[in-house]
């Protein structure tokens, strides 16, 4: 066969042209195949294609590991836009029940205006209140000076939320309230749970159910 660079003649069975050192066509053909056949003896039969071997467009269509179903973390939920007033749009957040309780802890009236935190001896001891029955998440007084149990309620939470409350403002009854001032409960959920309207029902005046949601406004400064 002729070499396909300087047109030499070269004799069978030679794999490079002795004139100018390059490598044969057919000779480069069967090192490819038989490269082809080391890595399919190489490659347990019925396994799959390595990513390098599949077809070049549909790697290119699909991109690297496309289809495969890979695990993402968990996005927190993005901000609402809910409407206030003269037609102006408030981004709202979620908030966890952990940082409702400090919020609370700072403003108590935020929940219902006049509520101040419990004290005693002067001193503000109502935020995370312990109990015989369990930390009360904000003891308060409303502005007629009853006493108010505050419970924030943790996702997933149901008809337990009124068994621990109810027994909060019993212990409250009891041992703070003598027996004679009233003692009401404000539950704070972020959602209203759909089993608990009757419970609700059959509470009220005792129990109020409250939802929640953070906004963020901004305002211009007068400068």
């Amino acid at each position: 066969m002729l070499c396909d660079i300087c047109g030499t003649d070269v004799a069978g069975g030679e794999k490079t042209c002795p004139a100018c050192g390059h490598v044969l066509k057919s000779s480069a053909r069967e090192s490819g195949r038989a490269k082809e056949k080391e890595g399919e003896r190489a490659r347990p039969r019925g396994a799959a294609p390595l990513l390098d071997e599949l077809d070049p467009e549909m790697e290119e269509a699909d991109g690297p590991g496309a289809g495969l179903d890979l695990e993402e973390e968990e996005e927190p939920e993005p901000a609402r836009p809910v409407r206030t007033g003269a037609g102006v749009s408030v981004p709202v957040f979620t908030l966890d029940p952990a940082g409702l309780r400090k919020l609370l802890a700072k403003q108590p009236d935020i929940v219902e205006p006049g509520l101040s935190i419990y004290a005693e001896k002067g001193r503000p001891v109502g935020a995370g209140y312990p109990s015989a029955v369990g930390v009360i998440d904000l003891l308060a007084r409303d502005k007629s000076g009853g006493l108010v149990v505050v419970k924030v309620g943790e996702r997933g939470q149901g008809e337990e939320l009124v068994a621990a409350t109810l027994q909060r403002i019993g212990w409250v009854r009891k041992h703070l309230g003598k027996g004679k001032e009233k003692v009401r409960g404000i539950i704070l959920v972020e959602q209203a749970p759909e089993n608990l309207s009757y419970t609700a029902s059959a509470m009220a005046g005792t129990i109020t159910f409250k939802t929640y949601r953070v906004a963020v406004t901004f305002e211009d400064v007068e400068i």
